[in-house]
């Protein structure tokens, strides 16, 4: 036979004239002058023919013609699909080309001049996408032969024209579209869900990003509702997981939606969904039947939406206020407590003092500022002084306590402006009837959603379709069912070749994967991915594959679907935070925020009372007590008895039993701890069978009451070993979130040390519960809040000196300190300017009477670098100026004193010289050593 990768054998047509290919039929062939002896036939026999040598032509050494899969390779006219290689074999007059082939019917080649051959290069971003199909196509070939997935790409050949995938695979820039008015919130809303649904009906590809308890499965809701009513969309439903699309699914039955949803997700719910379509539409019938809503007018809806919005800004404030207000209430009380009040001087003389801006000007004019030149200068200040503030004194500006005491001025003074600000917008909020405003917006737009709905099901006859055939009807199936409920997994079989849904929802899409995501893109024409960067993330299976991510975004290990989106279009892609929090209480989630969200969630306060506390650390007795098992997992039994013993008794008297749930990472420890709970079922406590234990993992979506959470790990070697497991800053955040009125965290008596997260939540809940438990530290919390403020006040007085050298090298510090906290390693730190000792070391027999007197006499740190998490400082830092320190010996002996006192509380102590180099690298050096211990 011939091998038609090297070889061409083409003998003319007496016929039409011209040559035809015979290469495949052709068994052998030799030349004898000028005649050439050709057999002809299969490997089971054949005939030789006599052709004289010009009707015989045979080409060889061929030439690969590079080809990139998103070429399109004519012949004829006509269009070779799967198209593998093209080869060019030269000849005298012409070349001819042979083009390789492979269908689902195997694999070929055609042969051809090439006067008849054409091929079209696709653009670059046609080809780019290609290549990332090609590269997800190879990862699925290497899964396992039964995978679905796997199955789903082998017939996976072209991305649909107009689909989601498309456009996102070739970079194409989020298009706006026009969104139909007016946009209905018929299901309660607030600020951040109506900008999502803004941003998700005007545009082809955007994100909501979800945290804990922000409404998202209410906003993909309404966003539903104007899809399919105002604009006549088809929209699917889809997730990792039958779990989130559930969640969904029930959140439109409640709402009276049922019958505009087909569920064609897991097999018993697909079965169930076309059994009961004769009950479905009885009940639909009836609905109709009912009472017609009145209409309402665009115009009433908008002004009822800008009345509502108007108020919505106030309410938002409101939770601000109150998010503000206990923030400094609880920093007051740690302030109060280290303090001896009894030592305070008395302000009377400071009578024009009247607000918290006003004693923090005081300060920075005062205690901050450097000295007045000459006996003038002087004078002038002190009447500008008296003139402002009052009289000055009564007051010694030196002593710290006088600081200490306008410090309790300023806390008295913002609590009660926090107070009032609360009290006025609660006020207006009651006169201008909020929650009846929302209730009759809410109410009208479901007046429009049902007077669609109603307009769309009259016009349409009931059918009943066959779950084998109604893919043949689709048009029909997705008028009477609009929402189609499924997997990412499934999606793709539920919607025939050749359709797109208009409308594709991804829930939980940090836990998609690209390879499943890829399957749902190709379904539909434009894409919502709902999810969270921060709650725990898509787990690749591990795939042995040849080729490399032609981009690095759409690498099937680093992404899911959510993470590479964001990747993908950056700072341009349409993207909305839903930021008003409702599930936990507020002392809950101000943890999650601070650590996890910048600070950008806005927790709306209970209805009801809070319980306190909200936050609980429960350590066990000294000693290691978890286990590394040899088939792997790690338990801590003595956890497991602290959880049912004490943890129970103690914490959760008044919790109804199926409203707690037990966590933790381990399987095994989850097995251990319910073993632990059966026990007291047998002992006192029947109902305890009812509370839920399972891991971090599966307790995602959703939430308990109580939540308490085992770490397992211990000091030993091993348990460090488990501490990356453990301590993931994911894990953590979905783990404390999942409570809404209390979170308990069982731990080892020494609190995992060397962890990072779960050893800023342990003294995040100590911070948050002052003067309860054991302080051991002799460095008191950082006043956060205080020295922000203050801060602010000084940066006007630091541009005034920026001239003068003693101050310019502090304010250049400043700003390399200020850059470095914005990397990576340090973003949990934060700094704050002119620390007075005293009010951050507490007393200590280790100090002399010398430091005592220097830090009662107004001693401040020049910067203080703390967990903003925490509020614990990490490092202290002073700049010391040549001339003011090394040439000043009482200067040196105040360094002296004060390097002492650091030692002396355990509190690294970073002095940088103007005149030395490379501060900005000890700097990093020290951070990240204080970090580390």
């Amino acid at each position: 036979m011939i091998d038609p990768r090297q070889e061409v054998v083409l003998i003319r047509n007496k016929e039409r004239g011209g040559f035809d290919d015979k290469t495949a039929q052709v068994l052998a062939y030799h030349e004898a002058g000028n005649v050439i002896n050709v057999t002809l036939g299969s490997r089971n026999g054949g005939r030789s023919y006599r052709y004289a040598a010009t009707n015989v032509v045979v080409l060889g050494n061929p030439e690969v013609i590079a080809i990139h899969r998103a070429d399109a390779v004519q012949i004829r006219g006509e269009t070779i699909q799967g198209v593998t290689e093209i080869l060019r074999f030269p000849g005298g007059r012409e070349s001819w080309f042979r083009v390789f082939y492979s269908s689902e019917s195997g694999d070929g080649y055609t042969t051809c001049p090439e006067t008849q051959l054409r091929v079209t290069r696709k653009p670059e971003e046609v080809q780019a996408a290609e290549a990332v199909l090609d590269y997800w196509r190879d990862l699925a070939a290497n899964l396992a032969l039964n995978d679905f997935v796997r199955r789903e790409y082998s017939n996976f050949k072209d991305i649909p024209a107009d689909s989601a995938l498309r456009f996102l695979l070739e970079g194409r820039p989020p298009m706006s579209v026009d969104p139909a008015a007016p946009v209905l919130e018929p299901f309660s809303s607030n600020i951040s869900q109506r900008d999502a649904l803004d941003m998700a009906l005007g545009n082809r590809i955007s994100v909501i990003d979800g945290p804990p308890g922000t409404g998202k499965t209410q906003t993909i809701v309404n966003l539903i509702a104007n899809l399919v009513s105002v604009q006549g969309k088809t929209v699917g439903v889809a997730s990792l997981n039958n779990a989130a699309v559930e969640n969904v699914r029930d959140k439109l039955i409640d709402h009276g939606l049922g019958h505009i949803v087909a569920d064609l997700g897991r097999q018993e719910k697909r079965d169930e969904f076309f059994l009961r379509q004769g009950e479905r539409n009885s009940d639909l019938d009836a609905w109709l039947r009912g009472p017609v809503p009145e209409e309402i007018s665009d115009e009433d809806l908008e002004s009822s939406a800008r009345q509502l919005r108007t108020l919505q800004e106030t309410s938002r404030q409101l939770a601000l206020w109150q998010q503000e207000l206990d923030a400094f209430q609880l920093e007051r009380d740690h302030f109060l407590l280290s303090v001896d009040r009894a030592d305070l001087p008395e302000l009377e003389g400071l009578s024009r003092l009247q607000t918290s801006g006003q004693v923090l000007r005081f300060l920075a004019e005062t205690v901050s500022a450097p000295p007045a030149p000459g006996r003038l200068g002087k004078f002038i200040r002190r009447l500008r002084l008296r003139l402002r503030y009052g009289r000055l004194s009564q007051l010694d500006l030196g002593d710290s306590n006088t600081v200490l005491s306008l410090h309790k001025a300023f806390y008295d003074l913002k609590v009660a402006e926090l107070e009032k600000q609360v009290e006025k917008a609660s006020g207006l909020l009651a006169s201008s009837e909020y929650a009846r405003v929302q209730t009759e917006y809410c109410s009208s737009s479901k007046r429009r959603l049902e007077g669609l709905l109603r307009r769309r099901y009259m016009a349409m006859p009931r059918r009943i379709y066959a779950k084998e055939t109604y893919n043949k009807q689709f048009a029909d199936f997705t008028a009477d069912y609009p929402v189609l409920l499924s997997t990412c997994h499934s999606l793709r079989r539920n919607v025939p070749r050749g359709q797109l849904l208009d409308y594709l929802i991804i829930d939980e899409a940090s836990q998609v994967d690209l390879l499943v995501a890829g399957l749902a893109l190709s379904c539909a024409k434009n894409v919502v991915i709902v999810g969270d960067l921060k709650q725990l993330q898509h787990i690749a299976t591990p795939i042995r594959a040849a080729k490399t991510p032609p981009v690095p975004h759409f690498d099937y290990k680093r992404h899911s679907i959510l993470s590479a989106v964001i990747a993908a279009y950056g700072q341009s892609l349409p993207r909305t935070m839903l930021r008003e929090h409702y599930r936990c209480d507020p002392a809950i989630i101000d943890f999650c925020n601070k650590k996890f969200y910048d600070g950008q969630l806005i927790p709306v306060p209970p209805a009801g009372p809070r319980h306190h506390p909200a936050l609980v650390v429960v350590r066990t007795t000294a000693g290691n007590h978890m286990r590394a098992h040899s088939s792997g997992g790690r338990t801590n039994q003595r956890e497991a008895e602290v959880i049912a013993q004490e943890v129970l008794r103690d914490f959760c008297q008044d919790v109804r039993r199926e409203n707690i749930g037990v966590i933790s990472p381990y399987r095994r420890q989850v097995d251990k701890i319910t073993d632990a709970l059966l026990e007291r079922i047998q002992t006192d406590d029947a109902m305890i069978n009812d509370i839920q234990a399972d891991t971090v993992h599966k307790f995602q979506g959703r939430e308990k009451e109580v939540v308490i959470m085992s770490t397992v790990v211990d000091e030993t070697a091993e348990g460090h070993r488990g501490i990356q497991f453990v301590d993931d800053p994911n894990l953590v955040n979905v783990a404390v979130s999942r409570a809404t009125k209390r979170f308990v965290l069982v731990t080892n008596y020494d609190m995992v040390p060397e962890s990072r997260h779960l050893r800023d939540l342990v003294l995040f809940i100590r911070y948050s519960n002052p003067g309860e438990g054991v302080v051991e530290s002799t460095v008191v919390s950082v006043f956060d809040l205080l020295y922000r403020e203050y801060s602010a006040v000084l940066q006007p007085l630091a541009d005034r000196l920026k001239k003068d050298s003693a101050f310019a090298s502090e304010n250049i510090i400043h700003t390399v300190l200020s850059e470095i906290l914005t990397e990576a390693p340090f973003t949990d730190l934060a700094l704050a300017p002119q620390v007075l000792l005293k009010s951050l070391l507490r007393a200590t027999t280790a100090l002399t009477p010398e430091h005592i007197s220097y830090i009662n006499n107004g001693a401040t740190f020049d910067f203080v670098i703390y967990n903003r998490i925490t509020r614990q400082a990490v490092l202290a830092v002073e700049v010391d100026g040549f001339e003011f320190h090394e040439n000043n010996a009482v200067q040196r002996m105040r360094d002296a004193h004060k390097n002492a006192i650091c030692s002396a509380h355990g509190l690294p102590l970073l002095r940088l010289a103007t005149t030395g180099s490379s501060e900005e690298a000890r700097i990093r050096q020290a951070l990240s050593h204080a970090l580390d211990n």
